[in-house]
């Protein structure tokens, strides 16, 4: 199917966003969407997985960050233990002297200790591993006895006790509700805070950290790495003293992601805290979470590459075949079809089939057409031979009749023939039967007109024809009206205002499919009140003035003439036709 200008019509593709894209994009958003409940699955079991490996880490860390506090653990407990078993027999120990004796021993034995005392409920301690008394009343562990009694334990360094920092674990002592007093431990810090092993780093946190209740650092097992070093912003121990173990991430000021996993040692009095690098479980979740991408990635990846391998690359080489054979005639070549499945096997061998019997429907049809052209060749011909032949009895009738007028008239009837004849013979000797150059017959007519006319040596003649392809339809009246306007324009030329004779013969396509034919020649001044006529106004009433109209008419616009000064134009205006195809019923 072809359109206006002979360019094959390509069919209209609808369907919107889909067609516009192909068959590829298709089946990825296909894809997607059959995946999507087995990729929205994946994502929330690798959510559940990682929460739960989070959470095992978690609790890893916990574990881990109680088991390298155990050492202080032990120790505290174990102070504890000695507190609460001084609390009970400390009625037996009423004598000072034999008091401190008795712990004095008890220090030399356990190595342990830098002192052990017991406070009394006035604030001084007079039972104690030292000789001397001492008054506790203006320490921090008598403010909290005084407030509430209760297991105490706090960082201190008194020179009367020891030369080094010493942690003191206080227990109440109380009898029938009434608070009596406390015993107090002193430890020191260098005995439970042993620094962490270069060697055993890997195994160990980056830093351990014991504290009591209120946020008051105990012992600091890796003096090289500062605590504030290692703490985010915002993270203050004193709200780190829960009942239960957390874990959670943060970022140090130095940009380090780290792990901050808080356990209690000692109920409600000490606290330990495990800084630890964050890697393995406590990477980004991000990576988690890139496996369901790349899993529907992959599918789609196989899919595609599957699809591409079975469908696709064979149906753009058919599509490339069609558009070849619409585009040149040429029948598809014969690929390895091994791969193929069978659905397309079978459309490729009906588009070969379907190829093969166009090709041979177009051979026949331009054998037809040939033989049509040649017969119409043939048709014009015969008929150019007729009109000549009728044109020569005409010529041997006038050498015969003695009447001017009737040789006048018998010689205008002549000339209507040869016209008819000067178009049956372009006719065949054009390439396209259906088609009349009408530039290349007017010249003709115009020479014929010329010649057959009375010699007149003063006369020049004008042509100004633009090519243009016409039916044999419209060509015929159009070389008739030109045929007839000329033989009067060549009867009717004068001189005009500068004593020269002429005609002019224009053809020129204006806007549009329109076509003005004009037809001019020299002349006499216009008669006085001469105004531009058409149709009827002609300068002779006669027969050619009526056939002119008829041919103007059969053309589809009507004349107009005009005298305007010395010079006289016959002119009409008629559209082009194209080639209308009636409809066959085979």
């Amino acid at each position: 199917m072809t359109d206006a200008t002979g360019e094959r019509a390509r069919p209209a593709t609808g369907g919107g966003w889909f067609s516009a894209h192909g068959l590829v994009l298709r089946v990825v958003a296909f894809l997607t969407i059959a995946l999507m409940p087995i990729g929205l699955i994946a994502i929330y079991q690798t959510a559940e997985f990682q929460r739960e490996t989070l959470r095992r880490s978690e609790l890893s860390l916990l574990a881990l960050t109680a088991q390298a506090g155990a050492p202080v653990e032990q120790t505290i407990e174990r102070a504890f233990g000695v507190a609460e078993a001084l609390g009970v027999v400390i009625d037996e120990l009423d004598d000072p002297a034999s008091c401190s004796s008795y712990l004095d021993r008890y220090i030399e034995g356990r190595r342990l200790y830098a002192l052990i005392g017991l406070v009394d409920a006035d604030g001084i301690m007079r039972c104690s591993s030292h000789d001397a008394p001492l008054d506790m009343r203006d320490t921090q562990i008598w403010e909290q006895m005084s407030l509430a009694p209760g297991a105490i334990v706090t960082l201190n360094r008194r020179d009367e006790v020891a030369d080094e920092p010493v942690i003191n674990v206080a227990s109440p002592i109380e009898r029938d509700g009434e608070f009596r007093g406390y015993v107090q431990l002193a430890i020191p810090q260098r005995r439970i805070a042993a620094p962490i092993s270069p060697a055993e780093a890997d195994r160990k946190p980056v830093q351990l950290v014991t504290y009591n209740e209120l946020g008051e650092v105990l012992t600091l097992q890796n003096p090289d790495r500062p605590l504030e070093t290692l703490l985010p912003e915002g993270f203050d121990l004193r709200e780190k003293t829960g009942l239960r173990a957390v874990a959670e991430t943060g970022q140090s000021p130095e940009g380090e992601r780290l792990v901050y996993a808080v356990t209690p040692l000692v109920t409600g009095t000490v606290f330990e805290l495990g800084i630890w690098p964050a890697s393995g479980a406590f990477a980004s979740p991000l990576l988690p979470s890139l496996f369901p991408i790349l899993m529907w990635a992959a599918s789609l990846l196989v899919a595609y590459y599957a699809i591409h391998r079975l469908v696709i690359r064979h149906v753009r080489r058919l599509g490339r075949s069609m558009r070849r054979f619409g585009n040149s005639r040429q029948l598809p070549q014969q690929g390895s079809t091994a791969d193929m499945s069978r659905e397309l096997r079978e459309i490729e061998g009906e588009f070969v089939q379907m190829a093969g019997n166009i090709l041979q429907d177009e051979a026949r049809l331009e054998d037809q057409l040939r033989e049509r052209g040649i017969l119409l060749k043939e048709v014009h011909h015969r008929v150019k031979n007729n009109l000549q032949l009728i044109s020569s009895i005409m010529s041997m009738q006038m050498r015969r009749t003695p009447d001017p007028a009737t040789r006048e008239i018998l010689s205008r009837l002549q000339d209507r023939v040869l016209g008819l004849a000067t178009i049956h013979r372009t006719l065949y000797e054009s390439q396209d039967v259906g088609r009349v150059n009408a530039a290349r017959l007017l010249r003709e007519i115009v020479a014929q007109q010329s010649g057959a006319a009375s010699p007149r040596p003063e006369m020049t003649t004008r042509l100004d024809l633009e090519d243009l392809e016409l039916l044999p339809d419209q060509a015929v009246p159009l070389s008739l009206l030109t045929s007839e306007a000329l033989a009067n324009a060549l009867a009717n030329a004068a001189p005009d205002a500068e004593g020269a004779v002429w005609v002019a013969v224009s053809m020129r396509r204006e806007t549009g499919d329109m076509v003005r034919i004009e037809i001019a020649n020299s002349a006499g001044e216009a008669p006085q009140g001469h105004e531009e006529t058409s149709g009827k106004a002609a300068r002779a009433q006669g027969l050619g003035m009526n056939l002119i109209q008829a041919f103007a008419a059969q053309l589809g616009g009507p004349t107009e003439t005009l005298h305007e000064g010395s010079v006289y134009r016959l002119s009409a205006s008629f559209p082009v036709r194209e080639m209308q195809y009636d409809p066959q019923d085979y």
